[in-house]
């Protein structure tokens, strides 16, 4: 049973790895026609912490060709005039080169380590690409408390990268919302890209749209803590999500919760066809749980909802739809182990499946369970 005390160990979890919240800015760099600076990366260059740089559009919204922002200090905020409108601001990272090399980023937004609570509103990030196929819309390397908000992110290597440095204090707190994340990857490297591939400390997706990853996962991540909530990811290439291993997630309360999001999958699906894996794929432990709460699930797809491949990772399901999407699919998997998985580790109550998924091996109860059609 999901008792009070599960309530009360989540939301200790989330009060551990609060998320960040707006720091109050003093200045506004302006950048556009008519403005003092004509490119983003020049307002940059005479910014303060606290200083906010506001991007207003070119002429019929053209793009900001090869942005580049390589960013190391603290609480800066880079926002499009013109989102009080709905409209976002087109930054291009088309015939430019994302090497990662001294001074240049792998991204058109990089937050390194010192450029903690960033703020980055109101754009849309394509063509960001490079010879190690991760070029990237955003890169968080190291920092804590950059927030990307009400962003367009598409046709890059990898939509969003983040990683750590192995300790819980750095790539903490990452903030994603309203953002649609959509088309990013790289053919010529296939299964290596993702819409979002993250690490770190702690990352919270809340009230994105996720979807049709040209070659990888929608998510995919090795951070410590994930929160993904009220989202919509499908249409993946391969797995909705990822939620797999490093040094971070051999520690204890390598969580992930998902919490009233739709996970749906295509029926066209030409890579793996499974919906969620939690587990390792590089040798390392998992040593947590993943929170399935009042989520809706569609698979036609006989391979597994999820997949278990760590000795630690753990299940709990409560109030959730699973369903094949009307395919009348039969033989459906719930839960797959191998590498050390067991599905005898996901348990839950109060869930609803379409008649064809096969729930034996796992704890769940039974007796909870109602079959719509039955």
């Amino acid at each position: 049973m999901f008792t009070p005390s599960h309530w009360i160990g989540l939301f200790v979890l989330i009060l551990s790895c609060s998320m960040p919240s707006d720091s109050t800015q003093t200045i506004a760099l302006e950048v556009g026609p008519g403005k003092p600076f004509a490119r983003i990366e020049d307002a940059y260059a005479q910014a303060h912490p606290g200083d906010t740089i506001l991007v207003y559009p070119l002429p019929d919204n053209q793009p900001y060709l090869q942005v580049a922002l390589y960013i190391d200090q603290p609480h800066i905020t880079f926002r499009a005039a013109s989102w009080a409108t709905g409209q976002r601001i087109p930054l291009s990272g088309e015939n430019f080169d994302y090497s990662g090399r001294g001074q240049v980023p792998r991204a058109i937004f990089q937050f390194n380590r010192g450029a903690d609570g960033a703020t980055v509103e109101g754009f849309e990030l394509f063509g960001a690409h490079n010879e190690s196929h991760n070029g990237a819309g955003i890169r968080i390397n190291q920092a804590n408390d950059v927030t990307v908000r009400h962003c367009e992110i598409h046709h890059n290597d990898m939509g969003v990268m983040s990683n750590g440095d192995h300790t819980p204090d750095t790539a903490r707190n990452q903030l994603f919302e309203h953002c649609e994340i959509h088309h990013n990857g790289d053919e010529t490297h296939p299964g290596f890209n993702h819409n979002l591939y993250l690490g770190g400390t702690s990352a919270f997706v809340r009230f994105c749209d996720i979807h049709s990853s040209l070659t990888g996962q929608n998510l995919k991540s090795r951070a410590h803590f994930n929160w993904i909530e009220a989202s919509y990811i499908h249409h993946s290439a391969n797995r909705e999500l990822d939620l797999v291993d490093d040094d971070d997630t051999a520690q204890p309360q390598s969580h992930t919760v998902l919490i009233g999001c739709i996970v749906a999958k295509d029926p066209q699906c030409r890579g793996n066809h499974q919906v969620i894996h939690f587990g390792q794929d590089i040798g390392k432990e998992r040593d947590g749980t993943l929170y399935l709460i009042h989520n809706t699930i569609i698979t036609p797809f006989v391979s597994a909802v999820v997949h278990l491949s760590a000795p630690q990772a753990r299940v709990y399901l409560v109030g959730n739809i699973i369903d094949d999407g009307g395919n009348g699919q039969k033989n459906q998997v719930l839960a797959w182990g191998r590498e050390g998985g067991d599905p005898a580790n996901m348990s839950g109550e109060r869930n609803f499946f379409s008649a064809g998924f096969v729930l034996e091996g796992t704890a769940l109860d039974l007796g909870a369970y109602e079959y719509p059609g039955d």
